[in-house]
């Protein structure tokens, strides 16, 4: 059943220590009819003794059926570290925009052990669940949502505040500092960007709200927006930048799509490129 899937990772098989961040999901396979399951690990302890820090992947396959009991979900689970056999991924199925070292993916052949003990594991799992956090003198607090590979926090916006995520990579701290140059641009010109935002949604999806609006009953003898009404009518949530340069703002939609959010998206570079709801 799995044939096609297995044939994406080497034949030899090890037994390594393996510490949890989380388990990530599962993605269906429709040729196959099957499921495939993730967990994202941070740590490995290999035969020879070798400790690697690095984030990687542990994926199995399963029916729809296995998704629901031991073999789905509740598998591997956070903090956890476990005595696996693992089969690495050949570096030909590793996706193109990335390598086999950073994609660093492994199929679980068997769980050995669910619960061991490892003092470099353990200790790395201490240090990881400390908060780290920064001030901006701009941005103002910081927090590194680690998982996410974000630095979270909020920044004045108009007349209120704007929930803000920086997309980065934890471990290389320039990523931190352009993101946050880039998320800076921004906040020193909040009101324009803000005007700018709104305009653009409006004359991306003014047309599509009244189609909207015309559908319910309740509405269809109400005047038909302007560009200006919906300006005036979304307000903002939240603002997500990465640090090379894209761009995603979601404004809260006052019920003109009866509660999806708006979402407008573009680059540093480029601009303002599209406009949609979703939700």
């Amino acid at each position: 059943m799995y044939e096609n899937y297995y044939q994406k990772y080497e034949s030899e098989e090890q037994e390594v220590l393996v510490l949890i961040q989380r388990c990530l999901g599962a993605g269906y396979y429709k040729e196959g009819n099957y499921w495939d399951m993730t967990a994202i690990s941070l740590g490995m302890v290999f035969p020879d003794g070798s400790c690697v820090i690095r984030e990687g992947r542990v994926e199995w396959p399963l029916t729809e059926e296995e998704t629901k009991g031991e073999y789905g979900w509740g598998r591997l689970a956070r903090g956890q570290i476990c005595r696996l056999k693992l089969r690495r991924m050949k570096p030909s199925a590793v996706p193109e925009h990335t390598t086999p070292e950073k994609f660093n993916a492994w199929l679980l052949v068997e769980v050995l052990e669910p619960a061991v003990s490892c003092p470099e594991l353990e200790a790395y799992w201490e240090e990881y669940q400390k908060p780290v956090e920064l001030n901006d003198e701009v941005l103002g607090k910081l927090t590194l949502n680690r998982e996410l590979d974000w630095l979270e926090g909020e920044i004045p916006w108009g007349d209120g505040r704007m929930s803000l995520s920086l997309e980065i990579d934890t471990d290389d701290t320039e990523t931190w500092d352009k993101a946050r140059a880039f998320a800076r641009k921004l906040a020193t010109d909040a009101a324009r960007w803000d005007s700018e935002l709104r305009r653009f949604a409006a004359k991306e999806l003014t047309e599509l709200a009244n189609d909207w609006q015309s559908s319910d009953e309740e509405n269809e003898n109400a005047p038909e927006l302007t560009e200006e009404d919906f300006m005036r009518r979304i307000q903002p949530e939240s603002l997500v930048l990465s640090w090379d340069g894209n761009l995603v703002a979601y404004y809260d939609d006052d019920d003109l799509f009866f509660g999806h959010v708006i979402e407008i998206s573009g680059t540093e570079s480029e601009g303002l490129k599209y406009a949609n709801i979703a939700g």
